[in-house]
């Protein structure tokens, strides 16, 4: 069944209200709706830490502020680039998760990140995080998901 003029409007402009609203979602959330966020830009466009983009079906999470380059696609460039991660669809199996590993100043954790370490899944709670999940004094930038 064809929608009619009228009721394709109406879904373009839901569908521009929920780009909208989609920096504002949780991780989790915006990684199973990629499809709201911008695609990747190659082509020099000024990115901003945090800002999220959708390529290839995933969403990615800048971690350092850049102009693109085409050679840098968010698979590319993992320096500049975080895939979202999200826990709840792995059904709650920590094997899904990547294990933590001791970042560089050049490829921090952003905020949102779900890794692994010691056992536990942990979530970023801040962006550029260097600091080891768990660790006394990290209270404030990761927080606890489940044990795994």
């Amino acid at each position: 069944m064809a929608l009619t003029e009228d009721e394709e409007s109406m879904v373009r402009a839901l569908i521009a209200i929920y780009k909208t609203q989609a920096p504002s979602l949780s991780t989790d959330v915006a990684s199973r709706a990629a499809a709201l966020f911008a695609a990747w830009d190659g082509d020099g466009h000024a990115y901003a830490e945090g800002e999220r983009v959708s390529y290839e079906g995933e969403l990615y999470i800048c971690l350092t502020p850049h102009a693109s380059q085409a050679d840098w696609a968010p698979t590319a460039a993992p320096s500049l680039w975080a895939k979202a991660i999200d826990y709840a669809s792995s059904g709650g199996d920590p094997s899904s998760i990547p294990e933590w590993a001791p970042p560089s100043n050049e490829n921090p954790y952003p905020k949102g990140a779900i890794v692994r370490h010691n056992g536990k899944v942990w979530e970023s709670l801040v962006n550029t995080n260097v600091w080891e999940p768990g660790a006394q004094g990290t209270e404030t930038v990761w927080r606890e998901v489940t044990e795994g």
